[in-house]
């Protein structure tokens, strides 16, 4: 292989890699589910709907009938409380959150969120919801108390609470730094024969999405301490359109434990992930594309992440994952990942919970990005218009890297053409000869002609090299479109009503290709060898390509890409200019 084929094909393989980039970061990394270190060995047999596997050997509990632990005689058992059996579900409402209540089994029904509709600016879609449809189909609300004894967990779900809405102790508000006009929620039960059950909701009256839930389990007075409390599974998916997006972002159990953030995907977790108190996480979450219901323990409060087996819709089975707080007061958070609403609240508690928004390998490139967009909009007040500007910033800043490396290519590609008489005559006087030295010496005699025509032979791999710095901005751009809520339904004009979903009517990915092939063909050089004339050809299919890749991504990271190539047109339109007249001279 001669030095030229040589030097052709490590460009190419330079490309290749650009392109694979791409494709993996870009195309591949959202749907790939993260690996869990910690998750345990994979049980035998199926997930039992409650969080337990089915083959799972679990502690016997020694519920205490005539004597408590000890000696002390069993306390007195209470008079059975019930609620009005049929009592029909009722609303709590806060500026931010609207809430479903049921009496049987004391539950949350509905979370809806009041700023945010299922389908962004339509009204008529209704609320996003985060209490999911395999909740309902388990009769899984949140807030049902989970046990490792079926019946027992029956009996407690699908008893009627009595219910009592009265003012919370102001010193307790104060301690919990809630504001003075939260409603207090209270419900009860008890057989009568010694089993209790109490649940407590705090819930502010102001435009927080943070709630107070503290409950309890007893039998005799003493706790049952294999109950949990559970939330989950999973949370309400987003709209039609999104969830058949194929870049789309699935949920996660998301757990801030003693030491560090890990994300649990639902395929990796078999068998219940427990906590301990010398472990317990500082939070624990369920997340989709742009909510989260969080758990922040008060205090040693264990979390478990618990795998769920459910059927989709479409009668797929699939598994989802629910969590699950054992007895103890919890902060609980149902509401976006908005990153200034997450660092609020971290502020204000000295938690970590922006940690939520999962940036992904080049948040170091989508953070910054993510300010000077937020910061352009805040001037122009429209998520599309700072798109296109941040575009513009972007292309300035590269513009001296760019510019060089675009002009030497289009050097390199006429001083090439002229050369390829010269080289194949060079190669016809070697064509016989298979010898080490022949070879040899047509390689020097290849190099002597680019050195006597002044010509780089390095040039194509290093016009390259700028190009293929721009990818990482390009998946940093993605990934803020995809994670970042303030895109979510944010309109730019005409048609384009949400710059986090994709093109209703692919005309600006259409657009976009059309303005890629026209940088393409501004960028190449008239040359008469048929070998590049083959490669030039080859070129053009990259803008078919990357149509095709961009139809279903956000409409906000079409207009990045075309926004660049319409700039790039402008600056080859002037790199030609100056060629001609250079050429003309």
């Amino acid at each position: 292989m001669d030095r030229d084929t040589t030097l052709r094909m490590l460009a190419a393989v330079a490309l290749s890699i650009g392109v694979y980039v791409v494709w993996f970061q870009l195309f591949v990394a959202p749907n790939r589910q993260l690996e869990d270190d910690r998750a345990r060995p994979p049980a035998e047999g199926p997930v039992d709907p409650r969080g337990w596997a089915a083959d799972e050997t679990l502690p016997s509990e020694s519920l205490p009938t005539e004597s408590l632990p000890g000696d002390e005689p069993a306390a007195a058992a209470a008079d059975a409380i019930e609620g009005q059996a049929g009592q029909p579900p009722f609303d709590v409402v806060t500026p931010k959150l609207e809430l479903k209540l049921s009496a049987r089994g004391g539950r949350i029904v509905n979370a809806r969120l009041a700023d945010f509709e299922l389908v962004p600016g339509d009204k008529e879609s209704g609320l996003v919801d985060l209490v999911s449809p395999e909740a309902r189909r388990l009769d899984r609300h949140p807030l049902t108390i989970l046990h490792p004894d079926p019946e027992l967990e029956r009996r407690i779900n699908e008893a009627w609470f009595a219910v009592e809405r009265e003012a919370p102790d102001p010193a307790r508000l104060a301690e919990l730094g809630l504001p003075e006009a939260t409603e207090q929620i209270v419900f009860r039960w008890s057989d009568g024969a010694g089993l209790e059950a109490e649940k407590t909701l705090l819930v502010p009256q102001d435009e927080s999405y943070l709630m107070h839930v503290d409950w309890a389990l007893r039998r005799f007075g003493a706790p049952v301490t294999e109950a949990r409390l559970s939330f989950g599974p999973s949370l309400k998916r987003e709209s039609e359109d999104q969830n058949k997006n194929r870049y789309s972002y699935r949920g996660f159990a998301v757990v801030a434990g003693p030491y560090g953030v890990d994300r649990y995907a639902p395929d990796k977790i078999d068998v219940p992930l427990r906590h301990g108190p010398e472990d317990a996480p500082r939070w624990a979450a369920l997340d989709s594309q742009y909510f989260a219901v969080a758990l922040i323990a008060e205090g040693k409060t264990p979390v478990d992440v618990l795998p769920v087996d459910v059927t989709s819709p479409d009668g797929e089975p699939t598994r989802e994952l629910a969590l699950a707080a054992a007895e103890g007061p919890l902060f609980l958070f149902c509401g976006p990942k908005s990153v200034r609403l997450l660092r609020e609240i971290d502020d204000s508690r000295g938690l970590d919970l922006s940690q939520l928004v999962d940036w992904g390998f080049f948040g170091v490139l989508a953070r910054p990005l993510h300010i000077a967009l937020a910061y352009i909009h805040d001037v122009v007040g429209n998520w599309g218009v700072a798109i296109v500007l941040l575009t513009f910033v972007i292309k300035v800043l590269f513009f001296p890297l760019t510019q060089r490396a675009m002009v030497n290519m289009r050097k390199t590609q006429e001083r090439m053409g002229k050369l390829q008489p010269k080289m194949r005559k060079i190669k016809e006087k070697y064509r016989d000869k298979k010898d080490m030295e022949s070879r040899r010496k047509m390689q020097e005699d290849m190099m002597g002609l680019y050195k006597a025509e002044g010509v780089n032979p390095m040039a194509p791999i290093a016009g390259c090299l700028p190009l293929l710095l721009q990818l990482p901005v390009l998946y940093g751009m993605y990934t803020l479109l995809t994670v970042v809520i303030d895109l979510r339904g944010a309109p730019f004009f005409g048609w384009i009503r949400d710059m986090s979903s994709a093109d209703p009517y692919l005309i600006t990915p259409l657009v976009m290709g059309v303005t890629m092939l026209g940088q393409q063909l501004l960028s190449l050089a008239k040359v008469e060898d048929p070998q590049q004339k083959a490669q030039q050809r080859m070129m053009l299919l990259m803008p078919v390509m990357f149509t095709y890749f961009f139809i279903w991504l956000p409409s906000g990271l079409v207009l990045y890409w075309l926004t660049n190539n319409v700039l790039g047109i402008a600056q080859q339109l002037l790199i030609n200019r100056q060629a001609a007249a250079e050429k003309a001279s």
